[in-house]
């Protein structure tokens, strides 16, 4: 969606997250003067230009979904490439070859221009919404720097304390980024300010709907939807009593009654429209202004085939996640065959004839049933996740799987979260917080070796010009200059 765009602070001055010492050099042909711009009177423009930002290539734009797909078991890359995102998917990134700084940098100015209209408008009737929209992006800023840049909080349920485990928190907004050289926060510090954020997000945040143009703002829905995701990410499976898992489930029923799952046998018609989908939450949606020609989403996923909606090919399906699929899968819609390989079609394009732009699905109803489904596994309710599961089953054309035990439950969660989150950019965080191991043993792949939930590569390097530009910044164990 085209957001007018504003230059304020950050968004034009260096930040502190960036090794630029000097202004940006493009500033948006309809961007205000700083000294006009943050005003009660441009609260709407304030709060576009968080999506504007969250668009960019290097976060949702592409880069961000991208390269946690390639770094799991769902996505392969093979000698046929373009050379774009070649050393993720092959864990050879180090500090000074990690190609993820700009997203950790758009990430960063998403924060601060939240924080910029949380901290600098009046508190009234008129910019509450959307101080509500700032606090639900500012959260999933950090939630997602912290996905890429720290290790799963399953792993660090008794280091979550320790010093430097999570990241930088822009809480504040800084007038002048160039002196604002933060640490890095703990783990456990991380995540309560995301929860925090979300919390306020809820109760200040516009409404959603299914089906609505509301799904393209940030809602209290959406802000609900997150709140379900952090909460099941912290919560500690080793502990059926562990209160996230009920905050989770209280937070994901309202949601799961109010956007019907999609049941139609054409699975990939939802992704291929520019309209809101019953299913959507949260989404970000592009219009022809945005179109990014070869650099388009979906680019990197579609076959290199010589028809109209050929791309480059390079990201395909591996052969573990095609093991997976059900003949009557109806999710069989959105994979094409093509010499030898399997390709994904979700991103093909959102319905304005430009090849591979499409919106980009952030919080899907789907997901929350899957964490319900978790936490009630995780609470040791069976019954109840696995009709959490067959739910999911039942409307993409499956049978319903009998009552099993803990074991079978966990298989079938992991396989229902691969199968429907594919390519939306959960497989990387899945495998590593769920224990998994990266192997991807297809012939053609290029060739890496296993990634074990203890590697130190699990959590990106944050990148050398960020530690130089910043000494307070420590960088994460396992990696050298």
């Amino acid at each position: 969606m085209k957001y007018p765009k504003l230059s304020i602070l950050a968004l034009t001055a260096i930040t502190a997250f960036s090794a630029c010492n000097s202004k940006m050099d493009i500033v948006p042909g309809n961007a205000l003067d700083d000294k006009d711009a943050v005003t009660e009177g441009n609260v709407r423009i304030l709060a576009n230009g968080l999506y504007e930002r969250a668009q960019e290539l290097e976060y949702y734009g592409r880069d961000f979904n991208v390269v946690t797909d390639v770094t799991g078991n769902d996505m392969k890359i093979t000698a046929a490439n373009s050379n774009r995102f070649t050393l993720e998917f092959k864990y050879t990134f180090t500090p000074l070859t990690s190609a993820q700084s700009k997203t950790w940098l758009n990430a960063y100015r998403v924060a601060n221009q939240a924080s910029v209209i949380i901290d600098k408008l009046p508190d009234n009737t008129n910019t509450a919404p959307y101080k509500g929209e700032a606090y639900f992006m500012r959260a999933l800023a950090h939630f997602d720097v912290a996905r890429r840049f720290t290790r799963p909080y399953s792993q660090m349920q008794t280091k979550a304390t320790d010093a430097n485990t999570g990241v930088p928190l822009v809480v504040k907004a800084q007038d002048n980024p160039a002196t604002f050289k933060p640490s890095r926060a703990t783990l456990k510090a991380t995540y309560d300010a995301i929860i925090s954020d979300l919390k306020t997000a809820k109760g200040m945040a516009p409404a959603g709907g299914s089906k609505t143009e509301a799904v393209f703002r940030a809602s209290k829905e959406a802000a609900s939807a997150l709140l379900t995701r952090a909460y099941l990410y912290i919560g500690d499976t080793t502990k059926p009593a562990d209160p996230n898992w009920q905050l989770v489930i209280d937070e994901a029923t309202p949601l799961i009654n109010a956007f019907p799952l999609w049941g139609d046998a054409n699975y990939l018609a939802n992704y291929t429209t520019n309209s809101a989908t019953t299913e959507d939450i949260f989404s970000l949606r592009f219009l022809t202004p945005e179109n990014r020609g070869s650099d388009n989403f979906g680019n990197i996923y579609l076959p290199n085939d010589g028809t109209p909606t050929s791309g480059y090919g390079d990201v395909r399906l591996t052969e573990s996640f095609m093991a997976l699929l059900d003949p009557a899968d109806y999710r069989k819609s959105m994979v094409k065959a093509f010499s030898g390989n399997n390709y994904m079609m979700k991103w093909v394009g959102n319905g304005l004839g430009l090849t591979g732009m499409s919106n980009v699905k952030i919080l899907r109803v789907s997901e929350v049933l899957l964490n319900r489904a978790e936490a009630y596994m995780r609470k040791g309710d069976l019954q109840l996740a696995v009709a959490d599961l067959n739910n999911l089953r039942q409307h993409r054309g499956l049978a319903a799987i009998a009552a099993a035990d803990l074991g079978t439950v966990r298989a079938e969660l992991i396989k229902q979260r691969r199968l429907e989150l594919v390519g939306e950019g959960f497989a990387a965080t899945d495998l590593f917080r769920l224990g998994g191991v990266r192997h991807v043993g297809d012939a053609d792949a290029l060739l890496q070796n296993d990634v074990l939930p203890t590697d130190a590569r699990v959590a990106f390097p944050i990148s050398q010009i960020e530690i130089d530009a910043n000494p307070n910044i420590v960088q994460n164990p396992g990696y050298n200059k």
